[in-house]
């Protein structure tokens, strides 16, 4: 693999940010000082002039610390090989640390302050920006913590996380897999990055040792795993229970001002149309020809065309997105040209892609170019992402100017579904099957599966919360019995498989994986009505703006969905039965 110093530059992004040694230092003089400082407002937020102070004068200092923050996390990701960026990260952490010990009492004393006091601010326009904070506050109140345990909060914040960091090191590190022999014999080399070259290999015996390796693999610290999670779920209980929620659910439902019946909905629509999971899977195997078509041959790409060149990839996107207007397009073709994309892999870079953004800063794209498909659909949607951030930075303050994810996974599935589309209707009649599979097994994996994940999440939320004793045995269990609903007779479901749970991430996450699916359904509901009315694609750039300006269910008004109705539902898996009607037909 390359080194980054080989990389063209024209594929590379440029941070735009601390040029010099001496701005970096500027940013920790401001730590320093606010660490100082801020302790002086303690006991003083009664009064409207000394608060306005805090917000204004030195708060605002903090995008400094979040844009070194910004740089920081970037540059290592594209290079973690680079000591003297590692050595810039401690050190940030270091001081941060203490930054938030000084200022540990911000919160517990804004708490403090009267309903009717925190009301006339929301009034007072001095203090607009802020208005959706001291909303939160009122709305908070009943969860907060005192200042003394806030303080000690603070102080252990670092252990908090070590259970998932114990996970993380472990399966970066020392989960090792057995090799998995192809059809000719050939040992192949098994770790999370190879595996999914070869699981989804033509070769059916391959896609067969690489996924029994995989998951044996991580049979082997199943024990372990189990009791890392339980472990972080129950923690997290105990936190919540701290800040008066009834469960760890409540406390994330709650946070992100989404109504538990969208959650609920959610899990009751898929498990309402399981029959189109299943139909998807029984016509993949017929198609395939195999009386034993397993879940691993779900996984089998076959990859069609040459190479695909970042610069085809770039006017491929374009096209695209096209029903999105003129105006989003044009902004699409500035983060093309503005070095906000850095896109081949190198040694030492991140895996995989991501956007993300910083107030004040361009918003940018991390990806590790395959040349294939799956880049260009990678493009398509962190280009969301990225898009989104471009609207709401430039249409709200600093303190408005975020997305929570759920709203964020419809920015960024929207044009991946429109890039479906646009292959599906302009490829040649013989590729068409290959892109028709390629939108449903996206459907299969972002809507079935994720939700899949939150009724296995739910369970064992809910046994850590009522005291049911639980094991490894019920996690593997449970998970199976899942898979089986699920996908029910039309495929097989090797006994390994209900390891699956420990390879995902996302648990350390409380009730983090749903959204993926809400995301979906949302964007295929979005996506059907562009196609029938560009005047929508107005409505959708107004949703794009709102940033957290309103709450999840105000912001969805803009584009007319309701998450807890079945309207957005039924347009999804509509337009789904629909493409599985033309895959079977092809």
């Amino acid at each position: 693999m390359k080194l980054r110093s080989q990389i063209e530059d024209k594929y590379k992004w440029d941070l735009e940010l601390f040029k010099t040694d001496e701005e970096i230092e500027k940013v920790f003089a401001y730590i320093e000082k606010l660490t100082k400082v801020l302790p002086t407002y303690s006991g003083k937020f009664g009064d409207k002039q000394k608060l306005y102070e805090y917000l204004f004068k030195y708060k605002k200092e903090e995008n400094a610390i979040e844009k070194l923050q910004y740089y920081i996390f970037n540059t290592i990701s594209e290079d973690n090989s680079n000591t003297q960026i590692l050595k810039l990260s401690t050190r940030l952490t270091n001081a941060l640390s203490k930054y938030r010990q000084a200022t540990a009492f911000v919160m517990p004393q804004l708490y403090e302050l009267k309903d009717e006091y925190l009301r006339s601010l929301l009034e007072d326009k001095k203090f607009s920006e802020y208005n959706n904070f001291f909303r939160d506050i009122i709305k908070f109140k009943p969860h907060k913590i005192d200042e003394k345990t806030n303080d000690v909060i603070a102080k252990l914040n670092k252990s908090f996380n070590e259970n998932s960091d114990i996970y993380d090191i472990i399966t970066d590190s020392e989960l090792t897999f057995e090799d998995a022999l192809d059809g000719k014999g050939k040992a192949h080399k098994i770790d999370n990055a190879s595996y999914v070259e070869c699981v989804s290999s033509l070769d059916r015996v391959l896609r067969k040792n690489a996924y029994l390796s995989m998951y044996n693999g991580y049979k082997k610290f199943n024990k372990t795993f189990a009791s890392l999670l339980l472990g972080d779920m129950e923690s997290d209980f105990d936190f919540c229970k701290l800040r008066h929620y009834k469960s760890q659910l409540e406390q994330s439902l709650t946070k992100k001002d989404i109504p538990k019946a969208v959650f609920d909905k959610n899990i009751a629509e898929i498990n309402k149309n399981l029959n189109v999971l299943q139909n998807f899977v029984k016509t993949a195997a017929k198609k395939s020809g195999l009386k034993d078509f397993a879940i691993y041959d779900l996984y089998e790409d076959k990859k069609i065309g040459g190479k695909i060149s970042v610069e085809k990839a770039q006017q491929i996107v374009l096209s695209a997105l096209a029903p999105l207007g003129s105006e989003y397009i044009e902004k699409v073709k500035l983060k093309l040209n503005d070095k906000s994309i850095d896109y081949m892999p190198n040694k030492n870079k991140a895996n995989g892609g991501y956007s993300t953004h910083v107030y004040g800063a361009k918003p940018i794209i991390l990806m590790n170019w395959t040349f294939d498909y799956d880049s260009v659909s990678t493009l398509a949607h962190e280009m969301g992402h990225c898009i989104n951030s471009v609207y709401f930075m430039s249409a709200q303050p600093e303190q408005k100017a975020d997305v929570i994810i759920p709203l964020a996974e419809i920015a960024s599935t929207v044009n991946e579904i429109l890039l479906s589309v646009y292959m599906i209707n302009t490829c040649k009649p013989k590729d068409k099957e290959y892109y028709l599979f390629q939108l449903l097994d996206r459907f299969n994996s972002t809507v079935f599966s994720q939700t899949l994940y939150t009724e296995w999440e739910v369970f064992v939320h809910t046994s850590v919360e009522n005291e049911t004793p639980i094991t490894y045995d019920d996690l593997n269990n449970k998970y199976h019995d899942l898979l089986k609903k699920y996908y029910a007779n039309s495929l097989v479901i090797p006994d390994c498989a209900k390891y699956h749970w420990s390879r995902v991430p996302h648990f350390y996450r409380p009730y983090y994986v749903y959204s993926y699916s809400t995301g979906m359904i949302t964007a295929i509901a979005i996506v059907s009505k562009l196609l029938k009315d560009k005047a929508y694609s107005k409505k959708y750039i107004e949703f794009l703006k709102n940033g957290t300006n309103k709450s999840f269910m105000e912001i969805l008004k803009y584009i007319d969905i309701d998450l807890t109705t079945d309207e957005p539902f039924e347009i999804a898996f509509n337009f789904i039965k629909e493409k599985l009607n033309e895959y079977k037909n092809c």
